[in-house]
């Protein structure tokens, strides 16, 4: 059985919430340090910057079996650059279709589009290899702010016409 994707709103921001605490001990392990990621987390998923974000147009997607939420996404468009801004699943459904699934609610979600463009830690070479096997291609590196911390993202991205 696949995976529903539905979108979220504002009463959903602490299932976001939830589940980024959940995935990104496991997705920047060895990447970035507990101390990074808790000030990460606390900056980028508390409601009022999720409301900031959905404010500013930014849309969220998320994957269920059931009832069970298996992870999130979300995006936005600048011109005709549809640019997704977070993708993440929880382990134990990575591998199963389940960000393929997200990935295209966010390209569909703001097609028609041109080109889909995301940014992804210069470090994490798992998220580099799964959006390489979606058709992306590395096209810049750059210097970006997270919480307290700097680091070199690299911006990956797909034709879409």
């Amino acid at each position: 059985m696949l995976a529903a994707v539905k979108p979220l709103g504002s009463d959903d921001f602490s299932l976001i919430e939830t589940l980024a605490c959940r995935i990104w001990p496991s997705a920047y392990d060895g990447i970035l340090s507990p101390e990074q990621i808790e000030n990460i987390l606390s900056k980028i998923y508390n409601p009022a910057n999720l409301a900031q974000e959905l404010g500013d147009g930014h849309r969220f997607w998320g994957a269920f079996m059931g009832a069970a939420a298996l992870g999130f996404a979300s995006g936005y468009r600048k011109g005709a650059v549809i640019w997704i801004k977070k993708l993440y699943v929880l382990p134990e459904a990575q591998g199963t279709g389940v960000g393929k699934l997200l990935l295209q609610a966010a390209i569909d979600g703001f097609s028609p589009g041109e080109e889909a463009r995301l940014y992804v830690n210069g470090g994490n070479t798992s998220a580099q290899g799964f959006y390489v096997r979606q058709g992306f291609s590395h096209a810049d590196t750059v210097k970006v702010r997270m919480g307290d911390y700097d680091f070199t993202d690299f911006i990956f991205a797909k034709k879409l016409v």
